[in-house]
């Protein structure tokens, strides 16, 4: 039977008669209900990336006679390429006219609209239809799905800072075809530039994912920048030191580092000798950012070339790369059992991972695997091929897919779920990563894969530094240009922690080893009286302020009976102090008190008016082991939990007893791991709300204690938000010193 008889399955993956239902589809249609308020809406994401074997189907589909189907013959992709004029989000014109909506008008006959997913019939023998198929979504689409549609965009979107480029570049920028949903909002996000008082900010990247683009010798005059190219299945190392070599060459005041002497106490491996050595001196390595997955060398695995298989491939690419030295955390620091490890060498493991930041910042660049469960996975590209991209002819002129940028590739990677590697990659100056599809190459200025013409590297070298990286880069602190506030800096401290704290390790142990090297390094840029336990408490005691942020479990965690807001309580780590985010699991928030912005505030004007105060913070007085000793207020109350969420100066007397204030824990809108009770709470923080000198309400902000025998040490149980518009002052909390463990 011919091909033409034949679709594409997007659900199934496989061929099925035109002519036939796809049965995934009948029976999601038969199965499907309205989601209630406590169940989750079915997504289908059984649906997987190309395998071998869909590869095998689509070059046996080729081999065949093909022709545009009618749909496709309609829409005539080869106009889109040729005529269209797409803008960016950042630059579509004003409604004031109807420009806006001319602007749509316009770019209409040059999208095709796909309908409701569960109809699509892809031809097998269209060559277009099989390049739609190919960059169609794996995951998370649901048959009833409308509005989905290829449109054209210019392909320098992408690409983060885009409008850093020259408007000349963005002119004759390629034409790429991708898919948008109606959705997907059109509107510009700008990210602020902490430190930067020249610079407003930076516009984010459009249409990241996989596209649909015209080869470089086929494209129409004037549209030949940033267009795609068809990479080989195994790496061009060639390419890739071209790549570095911009950098290498341009940002030597940007992305190189000078070697402190600490540095000199590292080992590392000579992959000529493969042993592992001494720092050498002037060294230029490679270091190496990877997932463990209980995967571990064994014994003389270096000597007897039984390394797991990312590691030995990164031997590979550093001598491909022409470096001698390569460092492993795996080999370069002692993995020995912390028990078996005598005192100096507990001292020099300490050392290094509190100078990881010192490592990943001076290597002449990472090698980042981001494919695979584990280390055995092995860098796709150097000893296994890396996935196919479809290219089809269509009027004489090469059409052919790329991947997704490799900012999604990351984001879908168990690379980057795991504690260990946050600080690896944020460290890094110059960074490839090798990913299933593509080679990402990246430095602070610049960043592009292989999937790219290279002539794209040269304009793409000028980007501004985000935050982190203007911080890493060592900003003169004391240029008059730029003042970095306290602000700024607990922004930047409070978002590097909810990132990290969203991740997984293998031992609770690690809590504070794996970032160890990024607090290190604002340590050494923002926060010079350092850290106690992960907090920069000496100088910002409002730090105390973390509470674990509200997500709903997995709802096999759930037990039946329960509705999705009964989350699973955070659980403590052993050998940590409570008083820190270091000694729970979960992601932590610093959205209460008044780090929630940023604002720190002493005195500033709030909604309608009002005056909003600060104070009743903390000082923190010392921390020696796990005991933090600090001077602030103590308040007791009582709490009613049911039906309300209610404080009272003490236990109400009557049902209907009027509270002084409302109470939520964490970010909840109640206090669900707190039972009726009397409670005394450390105040952290209080919002005085005033308007034209009167008083309008507190919002205090405290940790409930739970006293040790004695009662002279207190734990951490939880952080709840009082709100009162009775003066809390009247609750008569006393200031005492405080011993936390």
């Amino acid at each position: 039977m011919p091909s033409s008889d034949f679709r594409l399955c997007i659900f199934c993956r496989k061929l099925e008669p035109i002519s036939a239902p796809c049965p995934v589809v009948q029976k999601a249609h038969s199965e499907s209900k309205e989601p209630s308020f406590f169940e989750p809406e079915v997504q289908f994401n059984e649906l997987g990336s190309l395998s071998t074997n869909d590869e095998k189907l689509l070059k046996e589909l080729q081999a065949k006679p093909s022709s545009l189907c009618k749909r496709c013959t309609d829409y005539n992709p080869l106009r889109a390429f040729e005529l269209s004029e797409p803008l960016p989000s950042g630059l579509l014109p004003e409604d004031d006219g109807g420009g806006f909506r001319d602007y749509f008008a316009r770019l209409k006959p040059y999208e095709l609209d796909l309908g409701e997913l569960g109809s699509l019939s892809l031809c097998a023998s269209c060559p277009f239809c099989r390049l739609i198929y190919r960059i169609m979504p794996t995951e998370g689409i649901r048959p009833d799905t409308k509005g989905m549609r290829l449109t054209p965009y210019r392909a320098y979107a992408r690409h983060t800072g885009w409008e850093y480029l020259p408007e000349k570049t963005r002119a004759q920028s390629a034409i790429f075809l991708g898919l948008r949903h109606l959705s997907h909002i059109v509107h510009s996000i700008q990210v602020p530039l902490l430190f930067s008082d020249d610079e407003p900010g930076v516009q984010s990247p459009e249409m990241t994912g996989p596209a649909i683009c015209l080869a470089t010798e086929d494209a129409y005059t004037g549209r030949h920048e940033y267009n795609g190219r068809l990479v080989e299945p195994y790496v061009d190392f060639g390419l890739a030191r071209n790549g570095l070599d911009v950098c290498w060459k341009n940002h030597k005041e940007y992305c190189l580092s000078t070697r402190p002497k600490e540095l000199f106490t590292t080992k590392m491996i000579d992959v000529n000798e493969r042993k592992v050595i001494p720092y050498p001196d002037g060294c230029e390595y490679v270091a190496l950012s990877y997932t463990w997955g209980g995967v571990m060398p064994e014994e003389g695995a270096l000597d007897k070339k039984t390394l797991p298989q990312t590691i030995e491939d990164s031997i590979t690419v550093t001598k491909k790369l022409g470096k001698r030295y390569l460092w492993v955390d795996a080999l370069c620091i002692n993995q020995k059992p912390r028990d078996t490890l005598t005192a100096q060498e507990k001292a020099e493991k300490t050392q290094q991972l509190a100078m990881m930041d010192l490592i990943y910042q001076c290597s002449a660049v990472t090698l980042i695997a981001l494919s695979g469960q584990n280390s055995n996975a092995g860098l796709c590209g150097v000893t296994r091929p890396r996935e196919m991209q479809l290219q089809e002819t269509i009027n004489g002129r090469k059409l052919f897919t790329i991947p997704a940028v490799v900012e999604e590739e990351m984001a879908a990677s168990v690379w980057d779920t795991r504690a260990w590697t946050f600080q690896e990659g944020m460290l890094s100056k110059r960074s490839l990563f090798f990913s299933d599809k593509q080679l990402g190459i990246s430095c602070q200025r610049f960043g592009a894969p292989d999937a790219y013409d290279p002539s794209c590297y040269g304009h793409l070298s000028n980007r501004p530094m985000d935050s982190f990286r203007q911080l890493m880069n060592g900003f003169n602190l004391t240029d008059t240009k730029v003042s970095v506030t306290d602000s700024q800096r607990i922004l930047l401290y409070a978002g590097l922690i909810m990132d990290y704290t969203c991740r997984q390790m293998s031992w609770p142990s690690d809590s504070l080893n794996a970032c160890l090297g990024l607090l290190s390094a604002l340590q050494r840029r923002l926060f010079p009286s350092g850290f106690e336990w992960g907090l920069p408490l000496r100088e910002l005691p409002l730090t105390l302020g973390w509470s674990h942020d509200w997500q709903f479990p997995e709802p096999k965690l759930l037990h039946k009976d329960s509705p999705p807001w009964d989350i699973a309580r955070p659980h403590r780590r052993e050998g940590f102090p409570s008083w820190s985010w270091c000694g729970w699991e979960g992601h932590v928030t610093f959205g209460q008190t008044s780090l929630q912005d940023g604002s720190l505030v002493n005195a500033g004007k709030g909604r309608g008016g009002r005056e909003v105060k600060s104070d009743m913070v903390p000082e923190f007085i010392s921390c020696e082991g796990l005991k933090l000793t600090v001077k602030g207020y103590v308040a007791k109350f009582y709490i009613r939990t049911e039906p309300f969420s209610e404080a009272f100066f003490e236990k109400p007397k009557k049902d209907d007893e009027e509270p002084f204030g409302i109470v939520s824990e964490r970010n909840f809108p109640h206090p669900y791991t707190l039972k009726t009770g009397e409670y005394e709470c450390l105040v952290v923080e209080r919002l005085r709300h005033t308007q034209e000198g009167r008083f309008i309400k507190d919002t205090v902000y405290g940790i409930v204690l739970d006293w040790k025998a004695g009662g002279k040490v207190a734990e951490r149980r939880t952080f709840i938000t009082v709100q009162s518009d009775v003066e809390f002052e009247k609750v008569r909390p006393v200031k005492r010193e405080v011993q936390l463990e």
